[in-house]
């Protein structure tokens, strides 16, 4: 894509709506499930269940935005929509996804604008929501939702998680072998800290430090610093 500062609002509405789509293939095919990469996605990630009207799963950034857990959000079942949005809006809404699901076209994205119960002091802000059929039986919702005001910072991740998706994929086994505490050395190792500093910072001897960088070494099959700062750049470590 081209600059993004001289992109109108439609084209970076349609670059979203893109990375939905190609993002929803590689699940349908298997590659990953949501819950690996949601957390990496920009914004709102949601999975809806519709016969039971349940969110089945949110991101870890609409989990913030909501100040629930998953769980909580899951355990609220069809009062989930009641909590966080307009009762006038979700009555269109609703109507409109019928429509859209009658097509029965998993490759179809339905994009709307809808207030969400983010703000301060429990106030509605405005979002860009766009929804794709998740499952075969069109059962499931997969839903990305971007505040409004910051489409363009939104798209541009979008465009960098789509670079990295094939070495994301190629890596991802790598990645899920390391423990909470490689992570946190990686992340110093690629700001360039020195192991002393690392000790000191984690609490932790030389020798443990030095034997978690041998460890990440091994994990990752490579020593080099440019490699690994790729590495924490495509899994959000950075």
């Amino acid at each position: 894509m081209g600059n993004l500062k001289s992109m109108s609002q439609h084209d970076l509405q349609l670059g979203v709506q893109a990375q939905l789509l190609a993002i929803g293939n590689d699940l349908s095919q298997g590659e990953f499930t949501l819950e690996d990469i949601g957390d990496y996605l920009p914004g709102s990630v949601m999975l809806q269940d519709l016969p039971t009207a349940t969110n089945l799963y949110m991101n870890r950034y609409g989990c913030d935005k909501l100040h629930h857990s998953s769980e909580e959000l899951k355990a609220l079942g069809p009062d989930y929509f009641n909590n966080f949005f307009p009762q006038e809006e979700i009555s269109i809404i609703q109507k409109e996804i019928t429509c859209f699901l009658q097509l029965q076209d998993p490759n179809k994205i339905f994009p709307f604008y809808q207030r969400v119960k983010t703000g301060k002091n429990g106030g509605y802000e405005w979002y860009f929501t766009s929804s794709r059929i998740a499952d075969e039986k069109g059962h499931k919702l997969i839903h990305i939702a971007l505040p409004a005001t910051h489409l363009e910072t939104a798209i541009f991740r979008s465009q960098c998680l789509t670079q990295l998706n094939e070495y994301a994929y190629k890596n991802y086994q790598r990645y899920s072998t390391l423990t909470k505490r490689e992570k946190e050395l990686i992340i110093l190792i690629a700001e360039g800290k020195s192991s002393g500093y690392m000790a000191e910072k984690l609490f932790l001897s030389i020798h443990t430090v030095n034997n978690h960088r041998k460890n990440i070494i091994r994990k990752l099959g490579t020593s080099s610093l440019a490699e690994l700062i790729r590495f924490a750049i495509a899994f959000g470590l950075l």
